[in-house]
C-alpha cells in the first residue's frame, strides 16, 4: 500500500463534517423507554414510601410483618412498581415517543430528587 493511499484512507473521515448530535442520537427501543420511564416512577416513589413508612408506624410494622422486614416489602413494593408500570408503558406504547435525552433526564432527575428527599428526611426528621 503506498504512502498516498494510507493517507487518504485515514484523512477521508477526518475530512467529513462533524454529524449534528441528532443525527447520532440513539433510538430507544420501545421496551427501554417503557421500562426507562417506570425506572424513573419507581425511584420517586421508593422516596414517597420511605418517607411514608417512617412517618407512619403502622405501615412500618405492617411491612416487617409481610416479609420479615420492612425494606424487604420496600424492595418488593419498588420492583413491583418498577415491573408493572413498565409492561403498562410498554403496551400503551407511552414512552415511546421519548428521546433518550428525555429519557436520561427524567432518570437523572429522578435519583437527583430522591436521593435529595431521601437525605433531607433523615437529615430533617
Amino acid at each position: 500500500m503506498s504512502t498516498k493511499s494510507v493517507m487518504s484512507a485515514v484523512s477521508a473521515p477526518l475530512a467529513q463534517p462533524a454529524a449534528s448530535p441528532a443525527k447520532h442520537e440513539a433510538a430507544l427501543s420501545s421496551a427501554s423507554a417503557a421500562f426507562g420511564l417506570a425506572a424513573a416512577i419507581a425511584i420517586l416513589f421508593n422516596t414517597l414510601l420511605a418517607w411514608v413508612k417512617d412517618a407512619y408506624d403502622p405501615l412500618n410494622t405492617a411491612m416487617a410483618r409481610l416479609t420479615g422486614h420492612h425494606w424487604i416489602t420496600h424492595g418488593l413494593l419498588d420492583l413491583a412498581v418498577f415491573v408493572v408500570l413498565g409492561a403498562v408503558f410498554l403496551r400503551n406504547g407511552i414512552a415511546a415517543r421519548t428521546s433518550p435525552n428525555q429519557l436520561a433526564l427524567q432518570i437523572v432527575g429522578a435519583v437527583i430528587l430522591g436521593g435529595a428527599g431521601l437525605a433531607a428526611w433523615f437529615v430533617l426528621v
